[in-house]
């Protein structure tokens, strides 16, 4: 007996489901039927089954595979270009503290400090120094930026709380969250 003969899923019914008007269908029914069957059939094949069925190429698991193929490049140039940018910036950043700041070591570039006032100017005084030396000094393309035929001078700017205060006996700080700027040429 046929798998997919209504008298075949009457019987078979484990629920015992099965009326008359259900085991005996119309033939356009039973072609509808049909044509539904095949229809879900078809739908849970997989990629290569289809392509058995039918002849025709995966065109949907090409696109996809194209798809991520684009997307993996992308990734791939875009992570390489960023590493570029970072490593430059990076390598800038040492330079100029190198350049810049007096008695700098790569052993200390996390903790580079200042702790007196005459310390304060003499760094100061180190770093205006290194800067009106920096074209004759430098290997790479480090110079003044020039607008037009005049040389823009060098400002030192200080950013710094508008007030703050701090409370011992309880180890708090109260700071206005006001930020006062002054910078000199």
């Amino acid at each position: 007996m046929d798998d997919s003969s209504e008298a075949y899923l009457c019987i078979n019914d484990p629920n015992g489901n099965c009326s008359e008007s259900h085991a005996v269908l119309d033939p356009v029914e039973e072609e509808e039927e049909e044509k539904f069957r095949r229809k879900l059939k078809y739908f849970f094949m997989n990629p290569c089954d289809k392509y058995t069925a039918r002849r025709r190429k995966p065109w949907k698991l090409i696109l996809q595979v194209l798809k991520i193929a684009v997307v993996t490049i992308q990734l791939v140039s875009f992570g390489l270009s960023n590493q570029m940018v970072v490593q430059f910036k990076e390598e800038n950043l040492m330079t100029f503290r190198h350049l810049f700041l007096k008695n700098f070591s790569r052993s200390s570039a996390n903790t580079h400090a200042v702790y007196t006032q005459h310390d304060v100017y003499t760094h100061i005084a180190y770093t205006v120094e290194q800067f009106l030396m920096l074209p004759s000094i430098t290997v790479g393309n480090h110079e003044y930026e020039k607008s037009g035929e005049v040389y823009t001078p060098l400002s030192i700017c200080q950013q710094f709380y508008h007030n703050g205060s701090l409370s011992p006996a309880n180890e708090s700080f109260h700071i206005d969250t006001h930020v006062d700027e002054g910078c000199w040429q």
